[in-house]
């Protein structure tokens, strides 16, 4: 970096310092408003490095960026325990736990960069959802990859692998798919039907996954020899799961309370936490189950994993929900389209 180039640094990170102006609900475009959220709103059209700094500063979204940020980061240092420090279990399923790391870094990642930047123009928050809609689907196909490969009941290997992997991938598709359609589909204030799109489709995928486990479940509950408590690490996952579908949902508190959880507390950030939290014990459960089973007090289906077949679901999915993404783009020019008419009838 030249000399002449540091008078603008410093001029950057003056600006980062300098606290930016929020405007309330009434000043901001109905896209951009959240039910129960009346101030703290990022005004639009700013330059891509103002809502870069603004990740420094107190506003509506701060807890929504530092949730999967901080998540970000606390989720690459689990894969580094539990691939290197905790390693004890069989060293061919360490591309499973890799794998699935990589897909939940992706999906904070994305989440991330939606919440950051989505402020700064209509076409740009479509945008920003749909990515975020992709890493979600990312997460979905992860969890399913750990969930067959290291916790499955070991009746499922009537299933293929390749059947399997495919499956997922498809339904992964579906969830941003269903999701991204809803988000084009509806306007604010979003309809409940909205919701169910983005529950139903992913939530569709998430039972078929948690079905894997429940059969374990099933199985402990008519053997003597067999304590319930002994599956708790995964009904750990499916509680925080549940729950995190109900504030995901609802809006609550924000929505009873409006202007009460303008900067912390909405429910969004409520799921962003447990997402994070459903993330990390669910290593912990894979975890589990592989030393166990290499210890012979588990049998689990725990099938021997596919490293390029993983990898290969991995990039399909990908590619797949990508060309989606750009085939969705005149549809969402349309609806930008449509969101300025209404709102010009509005005034």
């Amino acid at each position: 970096m030249g000399p002449c180039a540091l008078p603008g640094v410093v001029q950057w990170m003056a600006d980062g310092m300098r606290i930016q102006q929020t405007v309330p609900a009434e000043d901001t475009q109905l896209l951009f408003r959240e039910p129960g959220v009346l101030t703290g709103f990022r005004p639009e059209g700013k330059s891509w490095s103002h809502y870069l700094l603004s990740v420094g500063q107190v506003h509506n979204e701060s807890v929504n960026i530092w949730s999967h940020l901080l998540g970000f980061c606390v989720i690459l240092c689990t894969m580094h325990r539990y691939l290197t420090v905790d390693i004890g279990y069989d060293n061919s399923h360490w591309f499973v736990v890799f794998a699935f790391g990589i897909c939940c870094l992706i999906y904070t990642g994305t989440s991330t960069f939606a919440h950051t930047f989505h402020s700064k123009s209509a076409l740009l928050h479509y945008t920003c959802f749909q990515i975020d809609y992709i890493g979600i689907g990312y997460f979905s196909l992860g969890f399913a990859i750990i969930t067959f490969h290291c916790s499955c009941h070991r009746h499922c290997n009537l299933f293929s692998e390749y059947f399997f992997l495919t499956a997922n991938v498809l339904l992964s598709w579906v969830g941003f798919f269903c999701s991204s359609v809803a988000k084009l589909r509806y306007s604010r204030p979003y309809p409940l039907r909205r919701k169910l799109w983005n529950v139903c489709s992913f939530g569709s995928q998430g039972l078929v996954v948690f079905g894997l486990v429940m059969f374990r479940h099933r199985d402990c509950w008519f053997d003597d020899f067999c304590s319930m408590s002994s599956l708790n690490h995964h009904t750990s996952v499916f509680i925080t799961a549940f729950i995190s579908i109900f504030f995901f949902s609802s809006h609550f508190p924000e929505r009873f309370f409006p202007g009460r959880f303008d900067i912390v507390g909405q429910g969004h950030q409520i799921f962003h936490l447990l997402c994070v939290t459903g993330t990390l014990l669910e290593f912990k459960a894979a975890y589990v189950d592989l030393i166990a089973n290499d210890n012979g007090r588990l049998e689990t289906g725990k099938f021997q994993p596919d490293t390029s077949a993983i990898f290969g679901a991995m990039i399909a999915y990908g590619i797949l929900s990508l060309g989606t993404l750009v085939l969705l783009s005149p549809y969402t020019k349309r609806k930008i389209q449509q969101d300025l008419q209404i709102s010009d009838k509005c005034q």
